[in-house]
């Protein structure tokens, strides 16, 4: 396989206490911090019937914000490039340790998860390779369900964007994807396209996407 390094935005939360402040400082309203792991239930609730969800994998798990409404569904394995995320990940109750590791070389066996969750990378990756080789690895992890955010392309903010009437916030200039793009990659690693959630169709840029593999 070839490798791939990091988007540039992992670097932002690398250093030391990094992950900390990531913690204490973004997604602090109750609102906010709850809106990925609601659309992660909803998605389950609608395509997650009959699996039994014994083990999972949160990557990149950043500071663990996903944690507690996955522990409740099953043994959750963490992983993320950055160390200071993980040590910020350990703080969250009960949590155990996470593995340092990137998501285009994930180090893990394949099919050794039910379910595999990645929150907010996605839009983070500019390139169609590169994006591809992430997709193709968490399907080969999973045995069972894909649950992945994205930046939906059809959104009002990212038609902004592509028109110059929106400026990026962040040097990293978030990518919006068209979800039949995505789901070609999907379907490229083999896995079947199931359904999306979304915070607010066509409105707000974050969406997920459920596969199973």
């Amino acid at each position: 396989m070839k490798s791939f390094s990091p988007p540039p935005v992992a670097e932002r939360w690398s250093a030391n206490g990094d992950g900390e402040r990531y913690a204490k400082t973004r997604f602090t309203s109750e609102r906010s911090a709850g809106r990925d792991p609601r659309l992660v239930q909803r998605l389950l609730r609608r395509h997650g019937k009959g699996i039994q969800l014994d083990r999972i994998l949160d990557v990149p798990c950043g500071a663990g914000r996903l944690q507690t409404s996955l522990a409740r569904l099953g043994s959750v394995t963490a992983v993320d490039v950055s160390m200071s995320m993980l040590s910020a990940r350990a703080q969250v109750p009960g949590a155990v340790d996470g593995v340092q590791g990137s998501a285009w070389q994930l180090p893990l066996a394949s099919n050794a998860f039910d379910l595999v969750v990645s929150c907010r990378l996605l839009h983070h990756i500019a390139g169609d390779a590169e994006r591809a080789a992430v997709l193709a690895e968490l399907v080969r992890v999973s045995r069972g369900l894909v649950l992945a955010s994205f930046w939906d392309a059809a959104s009002w903010h990212a038609f902004r964007r592509r028109r110059g009437l929106r400026r990026a916030r962040h040097p990293d200039a978030r990518i919006a994807v068209p979800r039949r793009t995505l789901a070609a990659q999907f379907e490229a690693a083999g896995a079947e396209v199931l359904g999306y959630a979304h915070s607010l169709r066509l409105i707000s840029p974050q969406a997920w996407v459920a596969v199973r593999v």
